[in-house]
């Protein structure tokens, strides 16, 4: 391995050691998760980016509680139908699937619901830097990496349940959509022995109910891969940047909080930057790049799938064809990252991934998300992607 490229790798590796071991897990909003935060931004400092700090905000704690509301909207409103054998239960029943699934529904696309207004909020932060451009500002890109960790369910716990994660999803909202549907049906009928059907959809809806209640109680990720990985990648381009800026391009360096639980702080970071940034910046969000083969992904979301925007996939596959050595595919995402919340306001926003092979573990959201499963080549290949993408980006104007 070349001198250089051994010290990049060790400081790297020296971050992702720092926020998986020394730290730890690093849950939404807890202790931990400050611990990374100030972490990071005192590596900042120390580089000399510019308008280093915490910037503070109220984010959501818990994945799981918004859906353990949801479900039990429905499922209480199934087994209060049973109280009223006429068709005051058929409402009942609609009562409270409607909720239940228009809210996971919102809750998935990474909306506003009523789950989420009626949970607690904590306070927590971002923590942000920024590199100028070497002479005038014609185009800026966000590098974004998340810090928090996620919690460790048992549908994680192997590739078998791996695969059926996203029917999961899928299906546990399928299932009070059918309430609603049983329910109408019901109340324009009459039929009572649509109360008997009613049991199918209440099995898949106790079913995902028991899988988020036993999320809940599990421990957080010791996230080596997810998202260190990605924290160290940043934090090895910040020091290359502030050591040679790009010609025409300021970069902004963003690590979130909340990302596990619903993209808060890559919400709270637009609604704060969104306008100083303006309709043309460029976001890269770096997001489990430590493992295996490097993709970009062409679609976003747990149930409804957002293409990436077609500027982003145009920059990708250009930087891909400067790097005939490095593997670049696109894949689906399988839940949602925070280049969602950009791509939503029609924002020009990228994630690169790592995944592994068809007979590999993948360590996602498990304890076994630990360095001696991390890969120096994915890293390095993930750094010199997304250098390679700074490189295309400042050598035009960026326009859409």
């Amino acid at each position: 391995m070349p001198m250089a490229i051994y010290k990049r790798w060790g400081k790297i590796l020296g971050h992702i050691r720092q926020l998986a071991e020394v730290i730890g897990p690093r849950g939404s909003t807890t202790t931990n998760e400050r611990r990374a935060g100030i972490y990071v931004l005192s590596v900042l400092k120390k580089l000399g980016l510019e308008r280093v700090g915490l910037e503070e905000f109220r984010g959501h704690p818990s994945t799981y509680q918004p859906y353990i509301l949801a479900f039990l909207a429905a499922l209480a409103g199934a087994a209060l139908a049973w109280l009223f054998p006429d068709w005051r239960g058929f409402i009942l029943v609609v009562m409270g699937a409607f909720p239940g699934a228009g809210g996971m529904l919102t809750e998935t696309n990474l909306d506003s619901s009523w789950m989420r207004k009626a949970l607690p909020r904590r306070k927590t932060q971002n923590v942000v830097g920024v590199v100028p451009a070497k002479k005038e500002t014609k185009n800026k890109v966000v590098l974004c990496a998340h810090l928090d960790t996620h919690r460790t369910p048992i549908f994680y716990s192997s590739k078998a349940w791996n695969r059926i994660f996203s029917f999961l999803v899928t299906a546990a909202f399928l299932s009070m959509v059918a309430s609603i549907l049983i329910g109408l049906v019901g109340l324009i009928s009459g039929w009572l022995v649509l109360r008997w059907v009613m049991f199918v959809p209440m099995a898949f809806e106790l079913f995902a109910l028991l899988l988020c209640l036993q999320a809940e109680f599990t421990p957080f990720s010791p996230g080596a891969n997810d998202n260190a990985s990605g924290v160290g990648v940043c934090l090895a381009l910040a020091e290359e940047l502030q050591d040679h800026p790009l010609k025409q391009t300021q970069v902004w360096f963003v690590f979130t909080d909340c990302e596990e639980t619903g993209c808060d702080g890559m919400k709270y970071f637009l609604n704060d930057h969104g306008a100083e940034l303006g309709e043309n910046a460029v976001f890269i969000i770096l997001d489990e790049v430590g493992y295996s083969d490097i993709k970009y992904l062409s679609a976003d979301g747990l149930i409804v799938k957002h293409p990436t925007h077609p500027k982003a996939i145009e920059l990708v596959q250009k930087a891909g064809e400067a790097l005939p050595g490095i593997p670049i595919e696109s894949k689906v995402g399988q839940a949602y990252t925070d280049a969602l919340v950009a791509t939503k306001y029609d924002k020009i926003a990228l994630t690169l991934v790592s995944t592994p092979k068809e007979n590999e573990a993948g360590h996602w959201h498990q304890m076994s998300d630990t360095m001696e499963h991390l890969d120096a080549k994915s890293l390095e290949n993930a750094l010199a992607i997304t250098r390679q993408l700074l490189k295309d980006i400042d050598q035009q104007v960026i326009a859409v």
